[in-house]
């Protein structure tokens, strides 16, 4: 199964419009947000990770979903022990955000990547 590319915005804008749709009819407002935060948080960060290596769109998105959900959850935890369960949202998505960074920084994408 081939996804198209991320890289398409517009298409991928009307995928998440639909999708944010169909949540807001079945589950509200809330409901709605809360998969927007879901999808938010938990897999973007670790697309952005696994976007440095040789995998398929559709792996990606599998892979950084479930990845996503083990350990976004985990830090977010062991940090709300010492500060505030909201401030650790926002400090673990910035060091996952970060970590990304610096993949595709250090580790640089022509050894990675064939193409």
């Amino acid at each position: 199964m081939n996804l198209p590319k991320i890289e398409n915005i517009g298409f991928m804008g009307i995928i998440v419009l639909i999708i944010l749709a169909f949540f807001y009819m079945i589950l509200g407002a809330s409901g709605m947000t809360a998969v927007l935060g879901i999808v938010l948080f938990f897999a973007v960060p670790f697309y952005l990770i696994l976007n440095n290596f040789e995998l398929e769109q559709d792996e990606k998105l599998v892979f950084s979903f479930l990845i996503g959900v083990g350990l976004f959850p985990s830090l977010v935890y062991w940090l709300g022990i010492f500060i505030s369960f909201k401030v650790s949202i926002f400090i673990t998505f910035a060091i996952y955000i970060i970590v990304a960074y610096l993949f595709s920084k250090f580790l640089g994408r022509s050894h990675l990547r064939s193409s």
